[in-house]
């Protein structure tokens, strides 16, 4: 993990300072770009003034050979015939700059070059004279790319400055970033299975790490509840195996130390009784164990009624269970898992009635209900949730049935909840009655 921060935090350093360094160089060639265009408009400014002063001489017949100008400044004069006839010291004597001639009373800005190498910056004015017109050049030489190398050299030294600086910047930024991160890893490290109720720290600001953080928590929580469930799970399967299968035990142990006093037929009776309630025990946990993996089941609509009718008809009971149903209340479930759920309902309710089990499949409040009832004892107020949990068995199933698992309600419900639906212990006035209810299967698929 520290490792994959360590990565986080160079990608980061990396990105910024490529970033950083696009930015800066973007920033420079404009400044640069920024410069240059001020120095050659300041020249333009600085060769037309030059231009106006000599154009004013010009007109007033007062130009001289050669030009008297102020400091570094070239000019050269030329008549019609392209002709030099006045020029200032530093250019006296050169050859006639080949450049456009303006128009009469017109001043123009041009190019000049007078090899690949070497160009010029002309500012350019046709003056009519007393005696001739001429055309007077203002003359400088064209800016290079770094007209100011000082400055220049002092922006590209801010290339690497900025880029070095945006990336340990970077680098800082990131780590404080990843810190909250680093804080919760650290806490979920020292959290183990033999103490889930610690939790991770809240940050103090309501940003995306605290809501990492609030969702840990939550995982946290239900990470406790799972474990503390199958600890509850195997404490109870424990305890519930333990029983039939030290009954077994003592009954091999008895027949093996008096084999000539033992009623082999009781101690087989016996015997089969403890074999039958390992049986149910391991068939519900295989069932259990296939409900919290959440394997995926086939559903399909199910006649409740028929069903209901399949499955009294399918297993003889103690009492044998009268069905009223409502014809066409169809559900979209697994036919097995709710097979199950019946057989479940069916055997509660025979182990614990007197003369009569009814099962009664309806419609209400747009779903489908199917209630499974006994005339036997109601279950007082406060068992009516318990009995929902798993392995909970009260003393008059015990008494009735020593055979039974604690499971076959707890499974019922689980489907239940599973196809969107709930069993409850319903109302009655003697005797007990289970409510399941499904959604409704109003439309048929093809």
């Amino acid at each position: 993990m520290r490792h994959r921060d360590q990565t986080i935090r160079q990608r980061a350093t990396v990105i910024a300072m490529t970033v950083t360094g696009i930015v800066a160089v973007l920033v420079y060639v404009g400044l640069l770009a920024f410069v240059q265009y001020r120095v050659a408009s300041s020249l333009t400014s600085e060769l037309t003034f030059t231009t106006r002063q000599i154009a004013a001489l010009a007109r007033a017949g007062q130009l001289t050979n050669p030009v008297i100008t102020g400091e570094h400044q070239l000019v050269q004069v030329q008549n019609d015939q392209g002709q030099v006839v006045a020029a200032t010291r530093s250019v006296s004597g050169l050859p006639a700059l080949h450049a456009r001639r303006p128009p009469d009373g017109g001043r123009i800005e041009q190019r000049v070059c007078v090899d690949p190498r070497h160009c010029l910056t002309v500012v350019s004015q046709r003056v009519p004279g007393p005696g001739q017109a001429v055309t007077i050049h203002s003359i400088a030489p064209e800016p290079g790319l770094f007209p100011r190398p000082g400055l220049a050299v002092l922006l590209a030294l801010g290339i690497p400055v900025s880029i070095g600086a945006g990336g340990v910047w970077r680098w800082w930024a990131a780590g404080r970033r990843l810190r909250p991160v680093e804080a919760l890893r650290d806490e979920l490290d020292a959290i183990n299975v033999a103490d889930l109720r610690r939790r991770v720290s809240l940050p103090p600001r309501r940003d995306e790490f605290y809501w990492l953080a609030m969702a840990v928590n939550a995982t946290l929580d239900r990470l406790e509840s799972a474990v503390e469930q199958q600890r509850r799970l195997v404490s109870d399967v424990s305890h519930d195996l333990r029983s039939p299968i030290a009954g077994l035990r003592a009954e091999l142990e008895i027949a093996l130390l008096d084999p000539e006093g033992t009623d082999l037929r009781e101690a087989l009776a016996r015997t089969l009784q403890n074999t039958e309630r390992l049986q149910n025990i391991v068939t519900e946990l295989l069932a259990l164990a296939r409900r919290d993996a959440g394997l995926p089941s086939r559903n399909g609509p199910v006649d409740l009624g028929d069903l209901a009718e399949r499955e009294v008809r399918r297993v003889p009971r103690r009492i044998t269970a009268k069905v009223i149903a409502e014809p066409g209340v169809v559900v979209r479930a697994n036919r097995l898992d709710i097979s199950r759920v019946l057989t479940n309902l069916l055997d509660n309710a025979a182990r614990h009635a007197e003369s009569e089990v009814t099962v009664t499949v309806r419609r209400g409040n747009g779903e489908a209900v199917l209630e499974v009832c006994n005339d036997g004892k109601q279950i007082a107020p406060a068992d009516q949730e318990r009995i929902f949990e798993r392995f909970t068995r009260l003393p008059d199933a015990r008494q009735r049935d020593p055979g039974g698992s604690g499971l076959g309600l707890a499974i019922s419900r689980e489907i239940a909840n599973a196809h969107g639906g709930n069993i409850i212990l319903g109302d009655c006035d003697k005797g007990a009655c289970f409510v399941l209810t499904l959604p409704l299967l109003t439309e048929l698929s093809p």
